[in-house]
């Protein structure tokens, strides 16, 4: 759902399958970048060999806003794998990659409250803490807020 597409300098913009609006071009500004392109997620699988075999330990998904060289991450370290540094070394990685290859300007993280591990890390590796979605999740029976974190580039430069 939502593609632009642009015929004899009319822009239209697809809003389901039995819907079709024509935008002024000048309106394109006010629409999220999702609804206009179609960019598929950059994943990354990482993976480790362990006894003669290759084991996945996890992924780091970066959801690209191609136009505003911006990305949202999404990351899992698979349970065997957690409390022996793999994710913050994953992480690390795809950063340079999202960074130096992508040529990101920067990534956004979305954190629920009570995932402390995961914020600890986003925080320790750079990322800053630039909102609060209040009581945007549900989760065993109650709201949690969701923490919006973001690390520029040159932040992450800096390190």
């Amino acid at each position: 759902m939502g593609k632009f597409k642009q015929e004899d300098h009319k822009l239209t913009f697809r809003v389901s399958e039995d819907i079709l609006l024509e935008l002024p071009e000048e309106d394109v500004m006010y629409f999220s970048e999702r609804k206009i392109t179609k960019a598929k997620p950059v994943v990354l699988v990482f993976s480790v060999e362990e006894d003669g075999r290759i084991e996945k330990i996890g992924f780091v998904e970066f959801d690209l806003r191609v136009l505003n060289r911006n990305a949202y991450i999404t990351y899992y370290v698979s349970p065997v794998w957690r409390g022996r540094g793999l994710g913050k070394l994953m992480l690390k990685k795809a950063f340079d990659f999202a960074f130096r290859e992508l040529n990101l300007h920067r990534i956004t993280a979305e954190v629920y409250e009570y995932n402390e591990r995961s914020l600890k890390l986003l925080e320790g590796l750079g990322f800053h803490r630039e909102g609060i979605l209040k009581e945007a999740k549900y989760h065993d029976g109650r709201y949690w807020d969701i923490i919006i974190l973001g690390m520029l580039r040159e932040n992450w430069k800096d390190r």
